[in-house]
């Protein structure tokens, strides 16, 4: 694992950084010119990197913590954590920093200064407009017409699946 120089050093965690929300982030920070740190499982390095990821702390590592100081000597200064993990995600963050979550009910208790923020859906069709014009990178595991949707219901309930699997009118089919 490579280590970054210097305390100035800015870097940014994204947890669940190869599912929906956490890949999609991840590519944008990266587009950004941030330096990211991924949690991810180590059979998505290759996907995590492909989005972004300068650094890895595999999603399996007992301390998430000490894993991204290890890269980030003092911590990082701002975490996404879209895998909901609340304080072990908000413990890689340096004082003063900012933790931002999308999972519901997994805000944990600001110490240190840091800023803590629940982040909820809303309708905002101008920035979905924007981000569909960014061409960002889709992973689709399979297009199904609409009336196998039971299969796909059993399929996403069953896991495993590498992406999204999309219903499509029969016509479309």
């Amino acid at each position: 694992m490579e280590q970054v120089e210097g305390a100035q050093m800015l870097a940014r965690l994204v947890t669940g950084a190869t599912g929906a929300v956490g890949g999609f982030a991840l590519e944008l920070a990266a587009r950004r010119g941030l330096r990211v740190v991924a949690q991810a499982g180590a059979d998505d390095e290759e996907l995590a990197r492909s989005l972004g990821a300068e650094w890895i702390v595999d999603r399996d590592t007992s301390d998430l913590a000490a894993g991204v100081r290890r890269l980030v000597p003092g911590g990082i200064d701002g975490a996404l954590d879209t895998a909901g993990l609340g304080i072990r995600a908000l413990a890689a963050v340096r004082s003063q920093g900012a933790y931002v979550t999308v999972v519901g009910g997994s805000a944990p208790v600001p110490l240190r200064g840091i800023r803590v923020h629940q982040e909820w859906i809303s309708a905002d069709g101008a920035a979905l407009a924007e981000l569909a014009a960014m061409d960002l990178t889709l992973r689709v595991a399979d297009i199904l017409p609409l009336k196998r949707a039971a299969e796909a219901h059993d399929r996403l309930a069953a896991g495993g699946i590498r992406g999204r699997l999309v219903l499509v009118s029969s016509e479309e089919s």
